[in-house]
């Protein structure tokens, strides 16, 4: 039983906030010619696609697990809750 009123629960994290977030990562991918696109598909939940360009480096690229762990870590630090992520790879398309 509560005596006061309940604290109000905190707002989802924005699409800026999670493009912020993962700012990063983006960033390291686009070295090598990579573009992260960003879909939300849940409040706690986003596909990941990376993209690759005309000189893309695909010897550079980590193994999906990395790079699901990096975002999590990244999506984790704006809101602590679980984060569903999936990626997918060009070799996906």
């Amino acid at each position: 039983m509560t005596t006061g009123p309940e604290a109000p629960a905190a707002a989802d994290p924005t699409d800026d906030a999670v493009a912020a977030a993962l700012a990063p990562l983006a960033n390291g991918l686009a070295a090598d010619d990579y573009r992260l696109d960003i879909t939300r598909t849940g409040p706690y939940a986003v596909t990941l696609a990376v993209v690759a360009g005309p000189a893309a480096c695909a010897d550079c690229l980590v193994p999906r697990d990395i790079t699901r762990r990096m975002a999590e870590q990244r999506l984790t630090a704006i809101r602590r809750a679980p984060w569903e992520v999936d990626v997918r790879y060009p070799a996906d398309a």
